[in-house]
């Protein structure tokens, strides 16, 4: 236990109280000390030690004070995680991750020329969900749904939970044609999940969207021609896939 604690105040320190303490205590101590080695002369080893302790005592009050100190605790990070970069429900990137998984795929597909597609994923139905089962469906219906859409992607592919009940997937060295293919078997296993909330069979459905990345695109049209494509296909009816028609080879794909 810190001897000196009666100068704090709940781990933070009385600055004024503590200085003129510690300040006084070694003042008292070498004054002391010299006086008696006046009178004395021939005890002047023991009343150097006396001062030497009187030192130490200072040095040791000081560095009570520096040890003590109560340090601010970090911020918490609305984006949730500890690095910032994961959703604290899904457990798969939040939007500042996926964000920054995209611009660095973007930038590496702008650099090489390679192809890269995104896809926008839109769960049917969330509303009535929440109307039909409560609120309180919300997260064992996202839960399931991103642990299915992790299983179901390749290696490289990067996903996130964009928003609400919207995700992201990040498709590198993918064009159309591929992104089609991928986004159809993440169709289908979110299709094939059984779940149950509050002894409610959940029918879960799953739409999505396909953008593909052209050369000098920025990052707000790359995610409006994915989104684009996602409220098409949910407009048609949901539990599809739908390519940008803009983006290139779309046409043929399609």
């Amino acid at each position: 236990m810190n001897p000196f604690f009666f100068l704090t105040k709940q781990g933070g320190l009385r600055r004024k109280p503590f200085v003129i303490v510690t300040s006084a205590l070694a003042l008292v101590m070498g004054v002391v000390a010299i006086a008696l080695s006046l009178a004395w002369p021939t005890w002047w080893p023991v009343f150097a030690l006396l001062q030497a302790v009187g030192l130490a005592v200072a040095v040791y009050a000081f560095a009570s004070r520096i040890m003590n100190v109560k340090r601010p605790a970090a911020a918490p990070d609305p984006l949730g995680g500890p690095t910032g970069l994961v959703d604290d429900l899904t457990r798969t990137l939040n939007r500042r991750g996926i964000t920054s998984s995209l611009i660095e795929a973007m930038a590496q597909s702008q650099r090489y020329g390679t192809p890269l597609s995104l896809v926008s994923l839109g769960i049917d139905g969330a509303q009535t969900l929440v109307e039909h089962l409560g609120p309180e469906a919300e997260a064992p219906v996202l839960e399931a749904v991103s642990a299915a859409l992790g299983e179901a992607l390749r290696l490289p592919d990067r996903l996130g939970r964009y928003q609400g009940w919207e995700f992201l997937v990040v498709l590198p060295q993918t064009r159309t044609p591929q992104a089609l293919l991928v986004a159809e078997r993440l169709r289908m296993a979110v299709a094939g999940i059984a779940l149950t909330v509050k002894g409610e069979k959940a029918a879960v459905s799953l739409s999505a969207g396909i953008a593909e990345f052209g050369r000098g695109q920025d990052l707000e049209r790359f995610l409006a021609n994915a989104h684009e494509a996602l409220y098409g296909a949910q407009r048609a009816g949901g539990n599809q896939v739908q390519a940008f028609a803009s983006s290139p080879r779309a046409k043929d794909a399609l």
